[in-house]
């Protein structure tokens, strides 16, 4: 009885751990049916793999961050600078002023200090530098400079005007002046209100006259072709002086009006329009006068 029972101990241990092998075997063999299906299949769609992958750049996405995970070198640090009072102190103990290096010359002769200063620098004059800007002594001249200029300058422009002179035996002399009168866009303009306005102090002293009428106004003036048409107040109808005299500030007209090389004659016009004669005695005047008409 006990042969018995203990053979079929060891018959039962025999089939328990035979089931337990072919157990193994079949799950090792199922997982190798699934890696082999798995590999079958990526074989048969390695193309589309191959693909998708060149779309979406994933190799390059990949090499990218392994480059940028990789940690950069260390820069090696410098060794602190020690200072002349630092290796003092340290043999010693005690601290040894340092000095200035001296001032050493720049170019150009002007002496620096260390930091690249100039002794001039410290003084509080100030040399042109690379801007442009200049010391006070240099502004100075250049000021006196441009005074000088500015008075060497003409402040008008150069006319012509004729005025007369009474001699002794009462015969009118036309005498012609140079004068310097205010330059603008209009000379011939400027030329008759310096006529009209009459001789300055200068020319009274050379007993220079104008038979103009006082009161005469430059009402206009424009220039037609050759000729200048000039509009001239009422009071310009009347002088006292007789026929002599409306001759004489005609002539003063024609002649300041003509010292212009573009105006070859003149026509009066008397208030805006234009009249046969001047004066009761009639100087005529219905037509342009040039320098030949007298």
């Amino acid at each position: 009885m006990a042969a018995r029972g203990k053979s079929s101990g060891r018959g039962g241990g025999r089939s328990t751990g035979g089931a337990g092998r072919d157990s193994a075997s079949a799950g090792c063999l199922l997982w190798l049916i699934v890696f082999s299906s798995i590999f079958l299949l990526f074989v048969l769609n390695w193309g589309r793999i191959k693909a998708t992958l060149d779309r979406t750049n994933f190799n390059e996405i990949v090499k990218n961050q392994r480059v940028t995970e990789k940690p950069a070198p260390e820069a090696p640090s410098a060794p602190a600078a020690q200072t002349p009072e630092a290796g003092n102190q340290g043999r010693g103990g005690t601290t040894t002023p340092v000095q200035p290096p001296p001032a050493s010359p720049a170019p150009g002769g002007v002496a620096t200090n260390g930091g690249g200063q100039s002794a001039g620098d410290q003084g509080g004059a100030r040399s042109p530098d690379a801007t442009g800007t200049q010391s006070p002594g240099a502004s100075a001249v250049s000021g006196a400079e441009k005074a000088l200029d500015a008075a060497q300058l003409p402040k008008g422009r150069p006319a012509t005007l004729y005025f007369v002179r009474i001699d002794d035996d009462g015969v009118i002399v036309r005498q012609n002046v140079r004068r310097m009168i205010a330059a603008s866009d209009t000379p011939l303009k400027d030329a008759l209100d310096a006529l009209i306005a009459g001789p300055d102090d200068q020319e009274l002293g050379q007993h220079l006259v104008s038979l103009i009428p006082s009161g005469t106004k430059l009402l206009g003036v424009r220039v037609q072709g050759t000729t200048a048409v000039i509009n001239l107040s009422e009071p310009f109808m009347y002088n006292h002086y007789g026929i002599e005299g409306y001759a004489g500030q005609l002539k003063q007209i024609v002649y300041t009006a003509t010292a212009f090389p573009t105006v070859h004659d003149v026509q009066i016009l008397i208030d805006g329009e234009r009249h046969d004669y001047l004066g009761g005695e009639g100087v005529y005047i219905g037509k342009p006068l040039s320098r030949n008409s007298f």
